[in-house]
């Protein structure tokens, strides 16, 4: 199946985009992990959302957006039914590809699970800095120079 992948402003998600952004970062990152915290912040309303969508349900989806002197991007997620089929390396060059074109030559850095460590190193992210706990969960800061 194939995913059809776009990028919006907040102002121009629909009330169903919204919607399913809103219902898949809360099952990934509030219930399935069981993380109580504001899922949906002030961050939303100036991010880039990317979403993959394959036949008419969001099933990847990240934000990206700018902070001090970096660009950042995190949620990051594929939803349970999809993954282990490559979206989220899909996701990953749909991110890099958005940095490249809004932000180009930004430095990134983001913060990283401890247990995804393993899959931003194979993107070229490198750990910079102690483990940390963030929103319930360990962390590291993870950078990578863009291109």
């Amino acid at each position: 199946m194939t995913v059809k992948w776009s990028t919006k402003a907040f102002t121009d998600l629909s009330a169903t985009d919204l919607y399913n952004v809103a219902y898949e970062r809360i099952r990934t990152f509030v219930i399935a992990q069981q993380r109580i915290y504001q899922e949906i912040d002030e961050t939303d309303l100036v991010a880039h959302h990317i979403m993959g969508v394959q036949d008419g349900r969001l099933v990847a989806y990240a934000r990206i957006f700018k902070e001090h002197e970096h660009v950042t991007f995190g949620r990051v997620l594929t939803i349970p039914e999809v993954r282990g089929q490559g979206l989220g390396r899909q996701l990953m060059s749909q991110i890099e590809a958005e940095i490249q074109r809004n932000y180009p030559g930004c430095p990134i850095q983001i913060e990283a699970q401890i247990d995804k460590q393993g899959f931003y190193q194979k993107f070229g992210y490198r750990e910079s800095g102690p483990v940390f706990n963030f929103q319930g969960t360990p962390h590291i800061r993870m950078d990578k120079v863009a291109k």
